[in-house]
Parts: structure tokens; sequence; C-alpha cells
């Protein structure tokens, strides 16, 4: 498409911020960090836009920003692919296969402490309704699981239509036998899985 491109192997922040003279576009990820710092610097190198390789976008001070640099992220990754890796880590995590692995490279076929549980029949709260939401829903519904579900705004349509159930956040963790967190970084939400959340679960 015509565009220089340079790499650079290190993240954004007030250290390297500097490294940003002659470029008029940056490219970032969730590991780089746009603060005042950061702002200033970018405008005294004259950078014209922020192009962010993510969807969330709470690692940049979007206020600041305003009016001085524009910014532009991912609108969505795939919504399936999300769930499907959100599934393979309950898999994984639920038949311990990363041990199980381990293990018969070392040649050790013992099963001891490797057992999981059937999902069938179980219950998963989802935190967070949007389109990753539901389709790692859908999946779930699949292999025979209750769903109980939050989200800031309950869509009472799409619980009747999918057959979910929307709760509040201290019954969805003391009723789920596993719990997905697909919503949106906020202030609100921060911290969000603690020491209190954890003992409700």
């Amino acid at each position: 498409y015509g565009f220089d491109i340079t790499y650079l192997n290190m993240h954004l922040n007030p250290h390297s911020a500097a490294l940003t003279k002659g470029f008029e576009v940056i490219c970032i990820f969730v590991n780089d960090f746009v603060n005042k710092a950061v702002i200033e610097q970018l405008k005294q190198n004259k950078v014209k836009l922020i192009a962010l390789r993510s969807a969330g976008y709470n690692n940049v001070d979007l206020k600041g920003l305003s009016g001085k640099i524009q910014v532009v992220r991912v609108p969505a990754y795939s919504p399936h692919g999300v769930a499907e890796h959100a599934v393979a880590l309950i898999l994984g995590l639920n038949r311990k296969i990363y041990k199980a692995h381990a293990r018969v490279r070392d040649g050790n076929f013992s099963i001891d402490g490797l057992l999981g549980f059937d999902l069938h029949g179980r219950t998963a709260g989802i935190i967070g309704t949007g389109k990753i939401g539901r389709c790692l829903i859908a999946i779930l519904k699949g292999f025979g699981m209750k769903i109980l579900a939050y989200d800031v705004s309950d869509d009472r349509d799409y619980a009747k239509q999918s057959g979910i159930t929307y709760v509040d956040l201290p019954k969805l963790y003391k009723e789920s036998d596993i719990i997905s967190l697909h919503c949106p970084l906020t202030p609100d939400n921060y911290h969000m899985v603690n020491e209190e959340t954890i003992s409700q679960m």
C-alpha cells in the first residue's frame, strides 16, 4: 500500500515515546501505554494518528488525545474465533490437558490428578452478552450446559429466545461451575475478580 513501516521491539511508554520522532502514524497494541506524558511527546514529534491493533483501548487516554491526535482501533475480532478459543481454554483447564501432555512426553501415562468433569449438565456464568458472549453461549449450550448471564444491559428478548437466565453477579458467582468474562474493561469492573468475589464462588 505504499507505506514505509519500521518495527520497534519495545512498548510505547513515557521512556520510549521519543522514538516516535519522524513518524506520522504509530501502531500500538495492548501493552503499549498512552498517558499524558506520552501524548505530549507524540504531539512534539508531530504524530497524527495512533492505530490500535486491538478492540480495547483502556490503555489509551482518549480524553487527553481528543482534538490532538486521531485514534483508530479494530472494531471487532471474529467473535466466533474468540469464543472458540475460550472453549479451548475451558476444556484444556478442566481436562488438565497441559499436565497430561507433559506427563506423556516424559513417558508417564498415569491419570492420577488429571480427571476433570463433564460440562454437560453444569452451569456456565457468562459476564457480558455482546457478540462474543453470545457465540460462547451457543457453543456451551451445545455441550448441554445451563447458562446464567450478567450484563449491564440485560436483553430479555435474547434471554427468552436463547433459553438463558440473566442474574445478578452474586448469584452468578455462587451458582456457576465455570465463569467466562466477555466484557470491556471499565472503571466499574476493574478487578471485578477479587478476594471478595472469589469467596462468593
